[in-house]
């Protein structure tokens, strides 16, 4: 199978799908990051981020490191997709950062923000695993 270059409107496509993801992650963050300054709302109406009750205590602490990781991978997620847009404006997407060639545009469509080609990707994450 031969890949090729995108043309400029299939670009474009895809940098409104990009805008619309970055929107989409943005807007969960921003109702985390509200829900977090808003503390825990008891049963009283007593806006308290601590819990009375032991067991209380532990499914809150729970939950705050569950948001955490949700943020921190929403963050990754937006830097991927900030430089998606980078690579767009640079004329650079969809070509793999590793060996050069161009990334299947069925790719591209399930991850839009993808810098690697299948083989590329499949490669880094085998090294990544053998490193653990």
């Amino acid at each position: 199978m031969t890949l090729k270059e995108l043309s400029l409107d299939v670009m474009e496509q895809f940098k409104q799908i990009l805008l619309k993801e970055k929107e989409d992650t943005l807007k969960v963050i921003r109702d985390i990051n509200n829900l977090q300054m808003k503390g825990v709302k008891n049963e009283n109406g007593d806006l308290s981020s601590y819990s009375k009750h032991q067991a209380d205590q532990g499914t809150d602490v729970d939950s705050l490191e569950k948001e955490v990781y949700l943020l921190e991978n929403l963050q990754e997620k937006l830097k991927e997709i900030n430089q998606a847009l980078k690579r767009i404006y640079d004329k650079s997407f969809g070509i793999c950062e590793m060996c050069g060639c161009y990334i299947e545009e069925k790719r591209l469509q399930i991850v839009p923000f993808a810098d690697m080609c299948i083989k590329c990707k499949t490669e880094e994450e085998i090294k990544k695993s053998k490193r653990r």
